[in-house]
This record gives C-alpha cells, structure tokens and sequence, in this order.
C-alpha cells in the first residue's frame, strides 16, 4: 500500500486531471444519455398519436360504410317488399283473368289435316311447371339480382365517391 500512496505523492495533479477527465467524461455520457431518452420518448409518442389517428381513420371508415350498408339493405328491403306486393297483384290479376276464360268458345277435337300426336310430346304437367313456376320463379330471381347490382353499385358509389 506504501507504494500506491508514493505514486499518488510523486503523480498528485496527474491523478487528479485524470479523475477531473473521468469525472467529465461520466457527465458527458448521462447528459448524452438523457437526450438520447427524451428524443426516443418523443418519437415514441409521435408513433403512438399517428397510429391513434390511423385507428380513428379505420374505425371512421368502418362505421361509415356500416351506415352505407345499412342503408342499402333498407333499401334493398322496402324495394324487394314493393316488388313483392307488386307481383301479388300481378298474380291476382292474371288469376282473375284465367277464371273468366270460361265464356271462350271451347276448341274442336282434331281438325282433319292434324295428325293426332307428334313425335316430340312434352306432357302438359310439365310443361306448366315450366312455364309457370319456372318462369315466375326466373322473374323473382332476375329481380332480385337486379335489385342487388343497383345497390351494389350505390353502395360503391357512395364508399368511394364515385361521381355517377
């Protein structure tokens, strides 16, 4: 220990520019550090507040075209209850007309130049099916399609701004 306590006498003012130097040097490093954690904390934030904004947008965007979906379906409905009832009359009307059919004259059995069956039969049972559910049945179908493709493109329109 005698030899320690001789370099310090012999090297006093060396000791103590190099402790001055250390001493210096840890300053520097905590200020250096806590400038470095008060850029880091404000970048941090800034991230933080531009991805709330972002979720804002996202949730905005969301319910808006919620509310645009909404609408369209209300409106697909009530036009789809319209077309409903239009089609009830449409078919209380064509049933109206097919009860009166009885003051038609009847038609005569085969004519002389008619011959009795063909070779291409299609028995009526089926050919009622056909034409009238079938074709009542593509008509709903084809209305309802249409129906959808408009609000569909309302939808579109109105979510994008879509000028028509």
């Amino acid at each position: 220990m005698s030899w320690i306590r001789a370099f310090l006498e012999l090297n006093k003012s060396l000791f103590l520019k190099g402790l001055l130097l250390l001493m210096a040097f840890l300053l520097g490093l905590q200020m250096g550090q806590s400038r470095l954690q008060r850029r880091w904390d404000v970048e941090k934030q800034a991230v933080q507040i531009a991805q709330a904004k972002q979720e804002q947008h996202a949730t905005d965007v969301a319910q808006v075209q919620n509310q645009i979906s909404k609408e369209i379906s209300d409106d697909y409905r009530k036009k789809s209850s319209l077309l409903a009832n239009r089609s009830a009359v449409a078919r209380r009307v064509l049933y109206q007309s097919e009860a009166s059919s009885d003051v038609l004259s009847t038609v005569s059995e085969n004519s002389f130049g008619v011959a009795d069956g063909s070779s291409d039969v299609v028995p009526v049972a089926f050919r009622n099916e056909v034409d009238g559910l079938g074709c009542r049945q593509l008509r709903q179908d084809a209305t309802q399609t249409t129906l959808m493709l408009v609000e569909t493109q309302r939808w579109y329109w109105r979510a994008y701004g879509v000028e028509r």
